[in-house]
């Protein structure tokens, strides 16, 4: 028996709306950190919100699966996991341009993630823009 087809966003499982959620919260505060002043105590602490929710949206990601496996854009699910904790322990070594460059990439592979999953034919896209 397979999984029950979803219709809207309403009533997907909760991994669902969560992974949808922090992956928008995280495109915010990530819009929201490039854009202002680096390394304030603002840009500190809206970086550890980011950090949490980048975790937190990649590692639920491995619950959503299309027909009962994983997916290529996983693959961008395990670089944030390796990447931003790295990014971390490059600005607490003081490596900030290593930082900027890790973050960054962690942030455009949350955007190419975005672009992937809200395509009209994927799970989320149907969701979010209605079809099916």
């Amino acid at each position: 028996m397979g999984a029950p087809e979803i219709h809207t966003l309403a009533e997907s499982p909760w991994f669902i709306k969560a992974h949808l959620a922090t992956a928008l919260l995280s495109l915010l505060i990530g819009i929201a950190l490039l854009l202002r002043k680096k390394g304030d105590i603002v840009h500190k602490s809206l970086g550890r919100s980011w950090v949490f929710l980048m975790l937190f949206t990649a590692a639920v990601s491995f619950l959503i699966q299309a027909r009962g496996r994983l997916s290529l854009i996983h693959i961008l699910s395990v670089v944030v996991l390796i990447t931003v904790p790295l990014g971390v322990v490059h600005i607490r070594s003081g490596r900030v341009q290593r930082h900027k460059v890790t973050m960054l990439s962690a942030f455009a592979g949350l955007a190419i993630a975005g672009a992937f999953t809200l395509l009209p034919y994927r799970m989320l896209g149907q969701l979010v823009f209605g079809g099916g």
